[in-house]
């Protein structure tokens, strides 16, 4: 089954998040690392710079599960839309959320993207890509399309006389051309 194109749309922002999520580990483990040198003015400050570090590594890491969701949504995985379910659901309580002690045009954008991830994940056919459903009829697999062509064209096609080659019309006994019983 060829990937549907949300699926495909769905894991390369995930690529983009990683991308994201990476560069700010860096810059953030960075920062952690150089920053004391120029903090020797303010002690108190300096002395939180591992939390830099400690914030950028978790950024490395949920770069590295983005790419693996990404990975898995590419492929068809059925791991890879739970967890796409999962984190669409929970982007739509943290959005609600946001909604009630802030409020704002962002909230609403994100609970209105994760509904529509959920939404879209749970059709059939992207379903049926990832293993977690049938099909839907509507569309004949391959093997099937090939057998119902085979059968069209068997009562369909002229058949030959095996005894002169003359063709035949469907369902007769005798060839009308030589008068050899048929099997």
């Amino acid at each position: 089954m060829n990937r549907p194109f949300g699926v495909t749309l769905l894991a390369l922002l995930h690529v983009l998040q990683a991308i994201l999520a990476f560069i700010i580990g860096l810059v953030l483990v960075a920062l952690g690392t150089f920053l004391p040198r120029f903090l020797t003015q303010f002690p108190r400050l300096a002395r939180h710079t591992g939390l830099f570090e400690i914030i950028g590594a978790i950024a490395i890491i949920v770069a590295s599960l983005y790419l693996l969701l990404s990975y898995g949504l590419w492929t068809g995985k059925g791991w890879a839309w739970t967890i796409s379910l999962i984190l669409a659901g929970l982007g739509i309580i943290l959005s609600l959320v946001t909604l009630i002690l802030r409020g704002g045009v962002g909230g609403v954008i994100a609970l209105i993207l994760d509904a529509v991830i959920i939404y879209y994940l749970t059709r059939v056919n992207v379903k049926a890509f990832f293993g977690k459903t049938q099909p839907p009829d509507t569309f004949p697999s391959a093997s099937q399309s090939i057998s119902h062509q085979q059968s069209t064209e068997a009562s369909i096609a002229p058949k030959f006389c095996v005894n002169c080659g003359a063709p035949l019309t469907a369902d007769v006994k005798f060839c009308s051309h030589c008068g050899s019983k048929l099997s």
